[in-house]
């Protein structure tokens, strides 16, 4: 039995954990079980922090604190007070001119057909006594049909091809992506006694929204992944490193302060 069981049994349990938990092991041990910043110094990221500044943007937008003309501006006026972290220049410019041109030329006229439920709205619920908390970027309510639809805003590209077929890079991120919006579905069914219609991912980098139906069949399996991967963190013991270039690099937690990064001569 993991000999951290009291500080995990105290979780409360979200997805960004359990991805943590999968991504590496040991990030996951500084981060929630020792949480020491004076020896592991916890740091955010450019792509992170980007992504955080266009969500906060999008929440203004929905709940009716900008307009979208005045939210494109606000987007150049405040970039550089809201994104701190640094990356390559050409990933830094590209990012910048990408998402400032989303602002300047998005249309907000599909809004129409939804009610809004919720921005940023805060989810919880347990299983099998397990808390959860989540956040909803965008919660709705269909007008034509009055189903729930779930939004979430995506920094990742956008996962189709052109005949509808999933791509190549998306094959790794699409599932677990998936697995998200399912989970925060079992906070819909215990508020609203219904399941979600769909999901939509608003890929804001490329200008693209992907719809999603919903399936009770990989909804009852995410809800099997949550419990089992508790299962799994509440009987580690060695929690070692996960060591990968580019996330050992760009975005993990640690990645000025782990020791395991730092022992790698990476090529």
């Amino acid at each position: 039995m993991c000999e951290y069981k009291e500080d995990i049994d105290k979780m409360c349990w979200s997805y960004s954990r359990l991805t943590s938990f999968e991504n590496c092991k040991y990030e996951f041990y500084l981060n929630y079980i020792i949480n020491d910043n004076a020896e592991y110094l916890s740091e955010g990221n450019f792509y992170a922090e980007v992504g955080s500044y266009v969500h906060e943007i999008l929440a203004t937008i929905f709940n009716g604190e900008l307009t979208p003309d005045e939210a494109s501006q606000y987007y150049v006026d405040n970039f550089d007070n809201n994104v701190f972290y640094k990356t390559s220049k050409s990933t830094m410019d590209k990012t910048f001119e990408t998402c400032a041109d989303y602002f300047a030329n998005v249309d907000f006229g599909w809004l129409n057909d939804y009610e809004i439920l919720g921005v940023e709205k805060e989810i919880k619920f347990k299983i099998l006594g397990y808390k959860f908390i989540g956040y909803i970027d965008l919660l709705l309510r269909d007008k034509k049909d009055n189903k729930i639809v779930i939004l979430d805003h995506k920094s990742s590209s956008y996962p189709f091809n052109l005949d509808g077929s999933l791509n190549y890079r998306a094959k790794t991120t699409f599932p677990k992506y998936k697995k998200q919006m399912y989970l925060y579905a079992k906070a819909i069914v215990d508020m609203y006694n219904e399941y979600p219609k769909e999901f939509i991912w608003n890929h804001f980098k490329d200008k693209k929204m992907a719809k999603i139906p919903f399936e009770e069949k990989e909804y009852l399996v995410a809800l099997d992944w949550l419990i089992d991967t508790i299962h799994i963190i509440e009987n580690e013991k060695d929690y070692n490193a996960t060591l990968n270039y580019f996330y050992c690099t760009n975005l993990c937690s640690f990645r000025n302060s782990c020791e395991y990064a730092k022992t790698v001569a990476w090529k």
